[in-house]
């Protein structure tokens, strides 16, 4: 049986890489000429701000944004070069580093925040009404954890 190449399924994941990726391009784009910070900065300082106890392994980290291991191990170099984040050692394993916010980075992610707000309000949010907004957060709240 042939497939149906204009299937909906198709059409509909096709959109959600589209709007996902000119999102992204172009709210990095605003983050890095308002404050300087690459959105995939930002998303780190974010998740290890937002984390229990302030700190991630870099595997826990690798397994919440899209890069590789080593893709994380070269983020974070430049992030530590930056002063934005530290490598701990893990108390009860030794071979573990956890990494957490400098002072820094800390302000670095709170400025960027007030910023990136008010650029997710414009291009994001602000593009659905309060029902088509909470539509898609259900939808993606169900997504996510189905995935988990």
């Amino acid at each position: 049986m042939p497939v149906d190449l204009n299937d909906k399924r198709f059409s509909s994941f096709g959109k959600l890489l589209e709007v996902q990726a000119r999102l992204q391009k172009l709210l990095d784009r605003q983050l890095e000429d308002a404050v300087g910070l690459p959105l995939t900065w930002f998303e780190v300082l974010l998740r290890i701000a937002r984390s229990d106890d302030q700190v991630l392994t870099m595997s826990a980290l690798a397994g919440q944004v899209v890069l590789t291991s080593g893709g994380v191990t070269r983020l974070i170099d430049r992030m530590t070069e930056e002063g934005l984040v530290e490598r701990v050692p893990c108390p009860g394993d030794r071979r573990v580093n956890w990494i957490k916010l400098t002072a820094r980075g800390q302000k670095t992610l709170e400025d960027a925040a007030a910023v990136h707000l008010e650029h997710l309000d414009e291009e994001f949010a602000g593009r659905l009404n309060a029902s088509e907004m909470a539509g898609l957060v259900r939808a993606l709240d169900s997504l996510h954890a189905s995935l988990s």
